[in-house]
C-alpha cells in the first residue's frame, strides 16, 4: 500500500515516515546482499576474474552515484509539484526525465565502450586482465542507461509517496540476478557457460525487468508519462533545472569513496593487517547506516511534498524527528557493536592483528555514526528545499575540513586509536557546522513564506 499525498500532507508525521522508511530498509539490505553474492559467484571463476571485476568497481560506483543524484533530484522536483497539486507539471517532469535518460543512456554506452582501453590501462590493468574486463564492462555499458533509469524511476515512484513498490522491484531484481548468475556464468545442463560475460548479462536482464516494471507502473497506475514530442525549449529548460539540482548531490555522494581512499592510505602506514581491520569495520559501518540512508529515501519526498503545499512547519518537524531518531538509533547501536566487536571481527578474519584493529574500530568509530547520520539527514533537508549546492558544501566541509584532517592529526599523535577518535571528532564538528547551515536555510525559507503571505 502506498502513502498518498493526502496522508503525507495531513497524517501523523512520525508514523507516516516510519511507514515509508521500513520498505526501503528491506530493499537496501537486499541490494547490499546481492552485491556480496554477485562478487562471490565471480570469485568462483578464479583470481583473474575477481581481479577484472574489481577493476570495474570505481566505474560502477561512479555511475551509480551519478544515477542516485539524478534520482534524488527528480524525486524532489516532482514531489514538490505533487504536493502543490500541479498534476500537469508532474507529468511533464516525469516525461522529460525519461527523454533525458534515453539521451544519457546512449552517451554512456558510446563513451564508456570507447574509453575502456585507456581508462583501465590507466587504472593499472594488464593486457590479459583487459580482455576479461572487456567481456564484462562492454555488456555493462550497453545496459548502463537501464541502470540509470531503474534508479531514477525508483526516485519518481518515491516522489508519489510509494516506497513499497521501489523496494519490491529492488528485491526482485536482486533475487533474479542472484539466480541468473550461476546459470549464465557456469552453464549447468543445456545452458552455455559464458563466464564473466554471463555475470554482466545477468545484471542486464535484472535491470531490464526492473526498468520495464517501473515504466509500466508510471504509465498505467500513476499516469505520469506523455508520449507527445516535447517542446524543445521547455525540455532544455527542465533538463538544466534537473542538472543544477542533481549534480551537487551526485558530487556529494562521490566524495565519500574519495575520503575512504584517503583514510585507507592513513591506515596503511600501520601495515596490511591494519588495512584489513579497517576494511572489516567499514563494512560493518555500511550495514549500521542502512536505517539512516533508508530514512532519507522517505524523508526527501515527504518534505518536498509538504514544502510544495506550503506546509513549512510539517516539513521542518519531519526533519527534526528524523534527526532525533538517527541520533538515538546510532548511539543506541554503539553498546551493541562495542560489546560484540571481538566476535564480529572473528567472523571476517582469524588473524589476531586484524582482529585487534577491527575491534578498536568498533570500540571507537560507532560513537560518530550518529553524527554521520545527522549530516545525511540534514543534506536531505537541503535537497528538499531545492538547495542541493549546500549538500555539496556540507559534505566537503565534513569530509575534507573536519573528518580527514582530524583523523590524520589523531593518528599522528596517538596511532590507530587516535586516528579513529579523530574521525569521530571530525564527524561531530562537521555535523554541528551542517546544523548551523540548516538553521540559516530555514530562516530563508520562512522569510520567503512571509513574503508570499504578504503578497
Amino acid at each position: 500500500m502506498r502513502t498518498d499525498s493526502e496522508v503525507i500532507l495531513t497524517g501523523p508525521i512520525g508514523p507516516v515516515l516510519m511507514h515509508m522508511t521500513i520498505p526501503m530498509i528491506i530493499g537496501i539490505s537486499v541490494m547490499i546482499l546481492y552485491q556480496v553474492i554477485n562478487t562471490f559467484f565471480v570469485s568462483l571463476m578464479g583470481t583473474e576474474a575477481l581481479t577484472a571485476i574489481s577493476f570495474t568497481f570505481p566505474v560502477v560506483h561512479t555511475m551509480t552515484n551519478f544515477g542516485v543524484g539524478f534520482g534524488i533530484g527528480v524525486s524532489v522536483i516532482l514531489a514538490k509539484s505533487i504536493g502543490g497539486g500541479d498534476r500537469s507539471r508532474a507529468k511533464m517532469i516525469t516525461s522529460y526525465t525519461v527523454w533525458l535518460v534515453l539521451v544519457l543512456g546512449l552517451l554512456l554506452a558510446v563513451l564508456g565502450i570507447a574509453t575502456v582501453n585507456p581508462l583501465f590501462r590507466y587504472l593499472g590493468a594488464g593486457e590479459d586482465t583487459l580482455v576479461l574486463i572487456h567481456k564484462y564492462v562492454d555488456v555493462w555499458y550497453l545496459g548502463s542507461g537501464l541502470m540509470v533509469f531503474q534508479i531514477i524511476s525508483n526516485g519518481i515512484l518515491r516522489a508519489t509517496g510509494d516506497t513499497r513498490l521501489p523496494s519490491i522491484l529492488m528485491m526482485i531484481s536482486a533475487v533474479l540476478n542472484a539466480v541468473l548468475d550461476p546459470i549464465l556464468i557456469f552453464g549447468p545442463g543445456p545452458f552455455p557457460a559464458l563466464g564473466i560475460r554471463g555475470a554482466a548479462i545477468g545484471t542486464l536482464i535484472a535491470w531490464t525487468f526492473a526498468s520495464a516494471s517501473a515504466f509500466w507502473f508510471l504509465l498505467k497506475r500513476e499516469q505520469l508519462l506523455d508520449f507527445n514530442l516535447p517542446d524543445p525549449r521547455k525540455l532544455l529548460n527542465f533538463w538544466l533545472e534537473l542538472i543544477r539540482m542533481s549534480l551537487p548531490i551526485s558530487g556529494a555522494n562521490m566524495l565519500i569513496p574519495v575520503a575512504g581512499v584517503i583514510m585507507t592510505g592513513f591506515v596503511a602506514r600501520y601495515g596490511e593487517h591494519a588495512v584489513a581491520g579497517f576494511g572489516i569495520g567499514s563494512r560493518i559501518e555500511a550495514v549500521a547506516m542502512i536505517v539512516c540512508i533508508a530514512m532519507t529515501s522517505a524523508l526527501s519526498p515527504y518534505m518536498a511534498q509538504n514544502l510544495g503545499a506550503g506546509q513549512y512547519q510539517r516539513a521542518r518537524t519531519a526533519l527534526k524527528l528524523a534527526l532525533r531518531f538517527a541520533l538515538l538509533f546510532e548511539f543506541g547501536l554503539y553498546p551493541v557493536l562495542a560489546l560484540t566487536a571481538p566476535w564480529l571481527t572473528m567472523i571476517f578474519s582469524k588473524d589476531p592483528l586484524v582482529q585487534q584493529v577491527g575491534t578498536q574500530f568498533l570500540w571507537i568509530m560507532p560513537l560518530g555514526f550518529g553524527f554521520y547520520g545527522m549530516v545525511i539527514i540534514i543534506n536531505t533537508g537541503f535537497n528538499a528545499a531545492h538547495q542541493s549546492h549546500k549538500t555539496l558544501i556540507a559534505s566537503l566541509v565534513r569530509l575534507f575540513l573536519c573528518y580527514v584532517p582530524a583523523a590524520w592529526l589523531g593518528g599522528l599523535l596517538f596511532g590507530i586509536p587516535g586516528l579513529f577518535a579523530g574521525a569521530v571528532a571530525g564527524n561531530g564538528i562537521g555535523a554541528m557546522i551542517a546544523w548551523r547551515m540548516l538553521q540559516n536555510t530555514w530562516l530563508g525559507i520562512e522569510a520567503g513564506e512571509l513574503r508570499q503571505s504578504a503578497a
